[in-house]
């Protein structure tokens, strides 16, 4: 009898962890990729069998791959579907996740990734924005880059959310080190990030989300900021809450554009593993 083919899933977001609590329970087997051992923490602490004593049908394993790294796995493993469930942003990830499903003939892959925040038009937590300067509204972005610049030009203390490892940027915005406020995960290396970057103090918020509108809103006041800087996590990244905390204090909301993808809803992932499970 000829073996079944293997799954492979790289879990860097909500919507990764929440396939791989739902592929044990439905008792698909697979191997599960995070980029830190912190990642795979999150996934462990939300398995279902081992927690009544039963063999779990998935292994987690961490640390980060290359292209070569995730075509020698996917050897190793007799991948036959490949499941990127990868950040919106990390598009290197994403990258190598592609070109090693190339380079290995026969397996299946499938982008899941999380619905963008909604329109302006469409939601009240987005005010429309007619132009840069409007007060309290919304300036989106293309680039970490570009938001440093746009940032330099202005006056006011940043609350800046979008991670330990694009700080660079941000570092030469004149009087850095005073006016802008990094959140990051609560780990060593995110802290080590930061203070590399000259950041200290007050400066390092190191926290786990996810983080209510209220929990933005008080660090937002807290630290007088007249800016709020996001990725557009989606729903599940805390993008509302965000936009609803900025819009609460009075503070502007600069937003940093999706790269370009496309992919599926978590919900269709979840069907064509079923389909491909049946095979």
């Amino acid at each position: 009898m000829r073996r079944k083919k293997s799954l492979l899933l790289f879990a860097g977001t909500t919507e990764g962890r929440i396939l791989a609590r739902w592929l044990e329970q439905e008792g698909i087997s697979a191997v599960i990729c995070t980029a830190t051992e912190y990642g795979a923490e999150l996934i462990d602490g939300e398995r279902s069998n081992e927690e009544n004593g039963a063999k779990s049908c998935i292994r987690v394993r961490s640390g980060r791959l290359d292209t070569e790294g995730i075509g020698a796995l996917i050897q190793e493993e007799g991948v036959g579907l490949v499941i990127d469930a990868t950040h919106p942003y990390a598009d290197q990830a994403t990258a190598n996740i592609r070109q090693a499903c190339r380079d290995n003939r026969g397996v299946r892959l499938l982008r899941c990734l999380r619905e963008e925040g909604e329109p302006y038009e469409q939601t009240g937590h987005w005010a429309k924005a007619a132009g840069p300067e409007q007060e309290y509204g919304v300036h989106c972005v293309s680039s970490l880059s570009e938001a440093a610049v746009w940032l330099a030009e202005r006056e006011g203390n940043i609350f800046l959310t979008t991670g330990s490892k694009e700080l660079a940027p941000f570092s030469q915005i004149p009087d850095y080190k005073e006016r802008v406020y990094v959140r990051v995960l609560p780990l060593e290396d995110s802290v080590r990030l930061c203070r590399d970057q000259g950041y200290g103090g007050r400066h390092i918020i190191a926290m786990q989300g996810p983080f209510s509108a209220e929990m933005n809103e008080a660090v937002l006041k807290e630290f007088n900021c007249r800016f709020l800087v996001t990725k557009d996590s989606g729903r599940a990244g805390g993008f509302e809450e965000k936009l609803e905390a900025a819009r609460r204090a009075g503070a502007q909301t600069v937003v940093i554009r999706r790269p370009a993808d496309q992919g599926m809803s978590l919900e269709q992932v979840k069907n064509e593993v079923k389909e491909w499970n049946r095979q």
